[in-house]
């Protein structure tokens, strides 16, 4: 596939047999495509996982609030975000009041007024609704629209995080009552193929297994995008990607999950590659609830028997930062004292692995109680660095008497909920090679909570323990920035002595777009976050 995407590169002098195009384009000049390696489950954000939810939210949708490309929280529907300063945060902490926009509407044209937050809120909170998580609703006592452009949410105690999860990007969108609220359910109505939101596209037609077609919104409140046909193209391969940002059949490429490309990426004539730290990282995920890896000895002798910042280096070739990664996690509370990077020793490995009972067997494998240290290690399919990934840590365990199987599987079905057969989710696993977003605040309820082990949440490890319970909850409920990092070095501390996961690398996200399309940046919310404001110049 290389060759072939070196000869379509080559299509600007001559048009070849093999069907690369010259320097015409691929598609209509109005119409713009953007290639990703994954489709959704769900069109309606409320029922997606993750980078997919935020994206479709983006594109279709509005939150309350979001993200901009300089890290800066901004209004999206509601005018300004809430603080104690501007009086949108009740000095107690327990009330929040939003103000929304007056020329909001649906793409159907009904106005989007506070009761359609409210409904919104009420829908995640609905048991009935297959909601991916309900972490943040669940602390409102009472959402209320006492006028239509008002929301006030009564809060159960002061809650740190809200602001980045009630009706954000790391939660969900508004949704609209009117089209809604006459279901029982809404886990599988026409809406979630063909929604109806308030953002900058709609959707004309979902192909499943190819692409995602839209239009713009006329009523969206900015005013209707210029870009008249936008295309998400669903496209597993990364080779077959790139050839398309040769050949110009695709304007971008969006979240490449093969960081290895990235170099070649930033070659192609025409493309702007970007490689933007996110509130993410690259993990090994241990399910701390299997008998395997249930002891934070092993754990840690599994971490320790990696040469991390090798494999990260061989891999990404220099996409991602091989230090640093509880950065990824933790932002603005990250304690590099209290969470540091994992050292590489074998020796110490081999020593933790002998007091937690795994002897050395002649065999080369270690064995305890009738039982060989045989893990299941599962990754993606179809992405070259994850396989990568995957020998290299496999080799290395091997070394310590660990024999490590590999199991691949394809992205959608990878990041698919529990209820859906999802692995990850479904705890179908020893270790877990998987990104995640963590959200836009430092608190990790939603990834280290007991209460919070999928369906429930996204705690992939299944960690339990009480005293990170007592953490999270001291850290999430005081807006007080400085005693919260207080809080969080404490917790970062119990978090790297328990290791539920082990962190690789703060993620980027890696964004390829055409210079043709202007003012296309990528903020903490995603590439999509102002997609309704991106032009095309001028052929």
């Amino acid at each position: 596939m290389r060759s072939l995407r070196l000869l379509c590169a080559a299509g600007a002098i001559a048009l070849l047999a093999s069907g690369c195009t010259s320097g015409t384009r691929g598609n209509n000049g109005d119409t713009v495509v953007v290639a990703q390696q994954w489709e959704p489950m769900s069109l309606n954000p409320m029922l997606e996982n993750g980078t997919s939810s935020t994206e479709w939210g983006l594109l279709l949708f509005q939150y309350l609030v979001k993200f901009d490309d300089t890290g800066q929280m901004i209004g999206d529907a509601a005018t300004q975000v809430p603080s104690l300063t501007n009086g949108g945060i009740s000095p107690d902490g327990r009330t929040v009041t939003y103000h929304l926009r007056k020329n909001l509407r649906f793409a159907d044209g009904v106005p989007l007024t506070a009761r359609d937050c409210v409904w919104s809120i009420g829908a995640v909170l609905n048991p009935d609704n297959n909601a991916q998580s309900r972490y943040g609703y669940d602390r409102v006592v009472s959402a209320q629209a006492p006028d239509p452009y008002t929301l006030v949410l009564h809060l159960k105690e002061p809650f740190g995080p809200l602001m980045t999860l009630v009706l954000a990007p790391q939660g969900f969108p508004i949704l609209p009552e009117h089209v809604l609220s006459r279901y029982h359910d809404i886990n599988h109505v026409d809406f979630n193929q063909h929604p109806i939101g308030s953002g900058p596209y709609v959707v004309t037609q979902w192909n499943r297994g190819d692409r995602v077609e839209m239009r713009p919104n006329p009523y969206y409140y900015r005013g209707a995008p210029k870009i008249p046909h936008l295309i998400v193209r669903f496209v597993p391969d990364t080779n077959t990607a790139i050839n398309l940002l040769h050949t110009r059949e695709a304007d971008g490429f969006f979240d490449n999950q093969d960081r290895e490309t990235y170099p070649e990426l930033r070659q192609i004539p025409g493309i702007v590659t970007t490689a933007t730290p996110m509130n993410a990282v690259g993990a090994i995920i241990f399910n701390t609830q299997d008998p395997l890896t249930s002891d934070a000895r092993v754990r840690h002798a599994l971490a320790e028997a990696m040469n991390v910042p090798a494999m990260v280096e061989k891999t990404y070739r220099g996409a991602e930062p091989p230090s640093g990664a509880g950065r990824g996690l933790f932002i603005w509370a990250y304690s590099p004292a209290d969470y540091p990077d994992i050292p590489y020793d074998p020796k110490h490995a081999a020593q933790l692995l002998d007091q937690a009972g795994w002897k050395m067997g002649t065999d080369g494998v270690r064995h305890k109680d009738g039982r060989t240290l045989d893990l299941l290690f599962i990754i993606q399919a179809q992405t070259p660095g994850d396989q990568i990934i995957g020998n290299f840590v496999a080799d290395a365990e091997r070394q310590v008497g660990v024999r490590v199987t590999l199991k691949q599987f394809n992205i959608t079905q990878f990041v698919a909920p529990s209820n859906l057969g999802g692995p990850v989710y479904g705890g179908k696993f020893q270790m877990a090679l998987y990104p995640f977003v963590n959200g836009d605040d430092p608190d990790t309820t939603d990834q280290f909570a007991c209460d919070r082990v999928p369906p429930k949440g996204y705690n992939k490890s299944r960690i339990c323990e009480p005293a990170i319970d007592a953490l999270l909850e001291q850290g999430r409920s005081t807006f007080d920035i400085p005693r919260r990092k207080v809080v969080y070095a404490q917790l970062q501390r119990v978090l790297y002595a328990q290791l539920p996961i082990a962190l690789i690398y703060q993620r980027r996200q890696i964004n390829s777009f055409s210079s043709r399309i202007k003012n296309q940046t990528t903020s903490l919310s995603g590439a999509f976050w102002n997609a309704g404001a991106w032009t095309l110049a001028a052929p």
